[in-house]
């Protein structure tokens, strides 16, 4: 849901940003009288913010990274002005054009000695392409205006934070997950890092996007999934051994996080909540109920109500 907020003063914006990012230190930079701008837009699990704001620096202190508010990336494009990052020993100066991504699990540092706007996007670990480790190899190293791949994805972040106020009448959760995508590939491709660094994230990667392109069919399975990849059920649950979610957990996790996502989408409003259940694979409506409400603390319908 689209907010617009102003405020006239650097506590105002301490609180604000803390709220709607993660928890942060804030510092004013500049004496006088401080004033800023934040619009702010969750598409799905992807936030999207425009941030317009005099001289501040924020800080991500080691202690903050274990407050538990969350493990995302985020992806800072820059606007106007300039910005200093700092993130796992690097750190980058970014002008208008340029794109950097940092991860919130980690400490990090952004700073702005003058008046800057900037678009963030707010990304979910989980929803994120490129693993930590390669992440980990990106963090604070700028994708510079200049380079070809920038091109294309810049335009559409500065064409996403224009129009903030009206995607979700417009299918905006589909476009976000796009650019989450579209960004993965710019940042790992224009970096040089090789998105399928090694044979097991290679083997995830596409399961997870085979997952994804399945989550409508009831009959999508470990079994099936180990069929389709030509490996044994043994080996496939082997693959997800060190991962957080098992592959039954994380086709469950898959079908309820994108029905969480159509259950918001504005254009689906008048589909049943059972339909939704089935778009996913999860047809049996009480079975949907149950899941859900494990996952996200309340039934479909009533998320649907708050969304």
């Amino acid at each position: 849901m689209y907010q617009l907020q102003h405020v006239d003063s650097f506590t105002a914006w301490s609180r604000l940003i803390s709220d709607a990012f993660v928890k942060l230190r804030s510092e004013q930079v500049t004496a006088g009288h401080f004033a800023a701008t934040l619009g702010t837009n969750t598409l799905g699990d992807i936030g999207l913010m425009r941030v317009q704001a005099k001289p501040h620096a924020v800080q991500r202190t080691e202690e903050l990274t274990t407050s538990g508010d969350g493990a995302f990336y985020k992806v800072s494009y820059q606007i106007q002005g300039h910005g200093l990052l700092i993130q796992d020993g690097r750190e980058t100066l970014l002008s208008p054009g340029d794109l950097a991504i940092y991860d919130t699990q980690r400490p990090y540092t952004l700073a702005f000695e003058k008046p800057a706007s900037i678009m963030v996007t707010l990304i979910p670990h989980e929803q994120f392409r490129l693993s930590q480790q390669q992440v980990g190899q990106l963090t604070a190293v700028a994708l510079k205006s200049a380079h070809p791949l920038s091109g294309t994805v810049t335009p559409l972040l500065g064409h996403l934070g224009e129009n903030l106020s009206q995607w979700d009448d417009f299918g905006g959760s589909a476009l976000a997950r796009n650019t989450v995508d579209l960004l993965a590939t710019a940042l790992g491709g224009a970096l040089g890092i090789e998105n399928h660094a090694d044979t097991k994230n290679n083997q995830r990667e596409r399961i997870i996007r085979y997952i994804d392109a399945h989550l409508s069919e009831m009959e999508l399975s470990p079994a099936r999934i180990a069929a389709a990849h030509f490996i044994s059920v043994r080996s496939l649950h082997a693959l997800f051994a060190d991962e957080p979610l098992s592959v039954a957990a994380l086709i469950r996790h898959r079908r309820l996080t994108e029905a969480s996502v159509l259950l918001n989408d504005q254009m689906l409003k008048e589909l049943s909540v059972q339909s939704i259940g089935a778009r996913v694979g999860i047809g049996d409506a009480a079975g949907f109920s149950r899941m859900f409400s494990r996952e996200f603390g309340m039934t479909p319908g009533r998320y649907r109500q708050t969304g």
